[in-house]
């Protein structure tokens, strides 16, 4: 195995969706505290609070979304497909794994034009880009193109990370 292909599986390997929405829910969780507890012990409750939440829940919910297509956990119902014939099948997964390729790109692309253009406007209390707020969703999508496209060469591979979520 090349070097530049090693170094590209151990990217693969680290669970950065994981770490990131992690990090995300104790920030979402901390902020959420903190307004909490500064509304009822102070005189002045901590405005920064909401928007620190919201920030946070947006790159929660978006790299959750990303561990999920990592580990092939979003639902597919297939009771149709799964009466085809093995060629229809599989003319069906081929079909679904362009589509879904091409949701990814396209959601990634128009969620980073979104987030550079929102990064003119700031937020009111923390006074920092929104673009903070927007710029997971590209990031996210990008990650969910890359492990959907991983998640299909490695489909008849039993040690792969993931496994599926049918609902049959």
């Amino acid at each position: 195995m090349h070097t530049r292909t090693r170094r590209l599986a151990r990217w693969f390997a680290l669970p950065l969706e994981e770490v990131v929405a992690g990090v995300s829910l104790v920030v979402v969780v901390g902020a959420v505290l903190w307004g909490v507890l500064t509304r009822y012990l102070f005189p002045q409750p901590a405005a920064w609070t909401y928007e620190v939440a919201t920030i946070g829940f947006a790159w929660l919910v978006f790299f959750g979304a990303a561990a999920g297509v990592r580990y092939r956990l979003h639902s597919d119902i297939d009771i149709l497909v799964v009466s085809f014939s093995p060629r229809w099948q599989h003319l069906v997964a081929v079909f679904n794994f362009w589509l879904l390729a091409f949701f990814f790109a396209a959601l990634c692309i128009f969620s980073v034009l979104h987030t550079l253009d929102a990064h003119k406007s700031l937020t009111i209390a923390l006074n920092v880009p929104r673009s903070v707020i927007y710029a997971p969703l590209g990031i996210a999508a990008l990650m969910m193109l890359a492990r959907h496209i991983e998640a299909w060469f490695n489909r008849n591979d039993p040690d792969a990370d993931g496994h599926e979520a049918n609902i049959t």
